[in-house]
């Protein structure tokens, strides 16, 4: 039964977030719960490896799968391929792991690979933008922040051109949004979470829907600067797509969305919603915290019983 309660509270905490309407509340709590479900997403692709890793080889189950020769399962293509069972058995249970730690790879050479490419654009820069920024020769209109490394807010000549003084002034004060609501290291952080939690379904849009508040926090810290929503509006009516080791002006998505609210208004929030999202993050986080402590045990505990541990050393018959 306590099983069950976890795996309901788990699944539970990664689903909510997906059926409420987080529009009506403030921009940041709404992130935050984004930001715990994409780590409860991430913590339950962890445990699915350990399981696979630690876990499951010591089943009765595995064993008995372990202990099957393959030329007496498939005779005709174990005989043409060269199966053997235990290396296919030792693949099983190290797949899941490897997969992280492919993902994870595959994001720090894509982040890397951006941060050379923006630092060589850097080093050479075509001079000082306003309001602190600097052009960098970049194609279409860019307006952003350095996602990596020194935080710079970035221009490209067809942003000077392509917009006038009001929209990239607010343009600019969208960029500083991001800088002064320290949403950088969230960004980094969920990206690590969805590498980790690639291959649960729903994973992207959880990522989007993080961006996609984070994007409204930065607009309305700009709307705030410059009083000036039409702005900034049109500016990023005009943004074009931007290199990944950026984030950019037109976020990345859900554009139609930040369009009608910076046109129309926010939607006037809901005292109960916003108490029902911050229960709700206070929730995941203690179970981010109670997975946490307690799945290196679980998955180092196991099932009773050795079968597993014969099972890999058996020898099938020639």
């Amino acid at each position: 039964m306590l099983d069950l309660a976890v795996a309901v509270a788990v699944a539970a905490g990664i689903g909510l977030p997906h059926l409420l309407p987080l529009q009506r509340v403030a921009p940041m709590p709404a992130a935050v719960l984004w930001i715990l479900a994409l780590g409860l997403r991430a913590v339950v692709a962890i445990g699915t490896a350990l399981f696979f890793f630690l876990y499951l080889p010591r089943t009765g189950l595995f064993a008995e799968i372990a202990a099957r020769c393959w030329h007496e399962v498939l005779p005709v293509l174990a005989t043409h391929l060269g199966l053997s069972a235990h290396p296919l058995a030792h693949a099983a249970v190290i797949v899941p792991a490897l997969a992280l730690a492919g993902s994870l790879l595959w994001l720090a050479l894509g982040m890397a690979r951006g941060w050379l490419s923006l630092h060589r654009q850097l080093r050479r820069p075509l001079g000082e933008g306003p309001w602190g920024s600097t052009v960098v020769p970049q194609t279409g209109i860019l307006v952003a922040v350095t996602a990596v490394g020194r935080a710079k807010i970035i221009l490209s000549p067809g942003a000077l051109g392509g917009l006038d003084r009001d929209e990239l002034r607010a343009s600019v004060a969208h960029e500083a949004g991001h800088l002064h609501r320290r949403h950088r290291p969230l960004l980094f952080g969920a990206s690590i979470l969805v590498a980790l939690a690639r291959v649960l379904p729903g994973t992207r849009r959880a990522e989007r829907e993080l961006v996609f508040h984070l994007e409204r926090d930065a607009d309305g810290y700009a709307v705030r600067q410059t009083q000036n929503p039409l702005a900034l509006a049109s500016a990023i009516c005009k943004a074009a797509s931007i290199p990944a080791a950026v984030v950019g002006l037109d976020g990345g998505g859900r554009v139609t969305r930040r369009l009608k609210i910076l046109m129309d208004g926010d939607q006037p929030r809901s005292r109960p919603l916003e108490w029902l999202v911050a229960a709700l993050s206070i929730a995941l986080c203690a179970s981010l915290l109670a997975l946490a402590i307690t799945l290196p045990a679980w998955a180092l505990a196991g099932p009773p019983g050795t079968a597993a541990s014969a099972a890999l050393h058996h020898d099938c018959p020639a």
